[in-house]
């Protein structure tokens, strides 16, 4: 499917309060295609991921997210792919497996809730969900000091299909593809869980309509 090779990204001060990175995210797993080429023309905007976040001390439950789906094919411990090995915990802090989207194409969003950038991109991607294949499942990653600021963010606004918060190990898989510490960070994963795509700051929403379709 297409993927960005090099999804470079300017601030045009239309999103947010992000920094303004002259250079973009690569793309990995080089066997994909550069059918996307064409559309690598996307706004940048990042928070740093060491911004010390606001605290919450509301204790009140928010909205679940919407449950996730099982996988639309059971796949064998030896064929799930590198992001299928990782764990992230859920808004209750139990341990998640991303394996149980094995199968499935997924958008995960890199993101905090005091941060202006990570908020636009979740808005691009919930106005487009509905036009998204049905295959594809996007998974929202808080890298926020507690769940509870996320419940609290969950209120007023949508979940994706999974919210949760990014462990040390995920992250630490992050780092190996892009040590940059902006957010907003989106990784497209296609169903054998192999990473198609890192790309930093905000998405627009022909690029990601894009990546959607095309996510195999």
């Amino acid at each position: 499917p297409p993927v960005s090779i090099a999804t470079t990204q300017r601030n045009d001060g239309s999103r947010g309060t992000g920094l303004e990175r002259g250079s973009g995210t690569v793309g990995y797993c080089s066997h994909m295609t550069r059918a996307c080429v064409g559309l690598l023309c996307i706004v940048l905007a990042g928070c740093d991921g060491t911004t010390v976040p606001p605290t919450s001390s509301d204790s009140s439950p928010a909205p679940a997210a919407n449950p996730a789906a099982a996988p639309a094919s059971p796949m064998a411990p030896s064929e799930l792919g590198p992001v299928h090995r990782l764990t992230v915990t859920d808004l209750d802090g139990k341990q998640v497996s991303l394996a149980q989207f094995a199968g499935r194409p997924m958008i995960i969003e890199i993101w905090a809730t005091w941060c202006g950038p990570c908020l636009a991109n979740r808005r691009t991607v919930h106005e487009l969900r509905g036009s998204m294949p049905e295959r594809v499942r996007v998974i929202g990653l808080s890298v926020d000091t507690g769940a509870q600021l996320v419940r609290t963010h969950l209120k007023s606004n949508p979940a994706n299909d999974f919210e949760g918060m990014a462990s040390p190990e995920f992250m630490e898989f992050v780092r190996t593809i892009n040590p940059s510490p902006l957010i907003p960070k989106t990784m497209y994963v296609d169903s054998k869980g192999r990473v198609a795509d890192l790309a930093e700051g905000t998405q627009s929403a022909k690029w990601l309509a894009a990546m959607a379709k095309n996510l195999k």
